[in-house]
């Protein structure tokens, strides 16, 4: 796939996506700040997961605190079904990701949700980044319906992201081929299970513009933590540029 660019922006601050692969730590709790004193954080953006942390009444602003020192937020507030745990009305969410928008960088926004359409068209008027997901976590479908899910969502997206679960090698084949296809807006493609943790490391080698590694708690089945994650990226970077010299 080749490298389709874009910024994640917070306040004068610019992050560019889409020429090497940037690392996504999920934050699940705002109950302390963030970064504790001392805590060294290994990754390029950071992504509050809304469902999990509560929220607090001042959860913006907890937000803003995160972009002020120097990582731009990704805001999520995952429905149940998804995977995550907003368990209210799908539609009542959108007021938060208006509101998230007014200050953070970029949402993350289901594909199978009501509010899909709205919140991307807000995005794409505010210039903020709208990561537009797909999630299964049973199974890895067919190509030929992550190929349709991708094509559609591209249009809304800013970033599409593609999350399934594997159970053989065919699954992981079929994410590799989405990571071969040329698309019109970069793509992140992750392989779910811990038998299949590799992945987390190839996909992002192989043109997934965002890798997704936990800075509290792990939120996915094989996911790693974003400072294990950066540290495997790093390596296998290293020894590829080795070998091509």
């Amino acid at each position: 796939m080749p490298p389709l660019k874009l910024v994640f922006r917070a306040g004068r601050k610019e992050l560019t996506v889409g020429t090497v692969p940037r690392v996504v730590g999920t934050l699940s709790s705002l109950a302390r700040p963030f970064p504790a004193p001392r805590q060294k954080v290994c990754c390029d953006v950071v992504e509050v997961r809304l469902d999990k942390a509560g929220p607090p009444a001042d959860w913006l602003a907890r937000c803003q605190a995160i972009q002020d020192r120097g990582w731009p937020v990704l805001l999520t507030a995952r429905l149940k079904s998804e995977g995550g745990a907003w368990k209210g009305w799908d539609a009542n969410r959108f007021d938060i990701f208006e509101e998230a928008m007014t200050e953070l960088a970029g949402v993350d926004i289901e594909w199978r949700s009501k509010i899909v359409f709205p919140v991307a068209i807000l995005a794409k008027r505010k210039r903020r980044v709208c990561v537009i997901s797909y999630h299964d976590f049973e199974k890895t479908p067919p190509l030929e319906k992550l190929e349709d899910i991708i094509a559609e969502a591209q249009e809304l997206a800013s970033i599409v992201k593609i999350s399934t679960r594997l159970h053989e090698a065919g699954d992981e084949e079929i994410l590799r081929s989405l990571l071969a296809r040329k698309w019109k807006r970069p793509l992140c493609v992750i392989g779910m299970g811990p038998a299949w943790t590799h992945t987390r490391v190839l996909f992002p080698k192989l043109g997934s513009c965002l890798a997704y590694g936990y800075l509290d708690k792990a939120t996915a089945p094989g996911q790693l933590s974003a400072a294990d994650l950066t540290r495997r990226l790093g390596e296998e970077m290293a020894a590829d540029a080795k070998t091509e010299h």
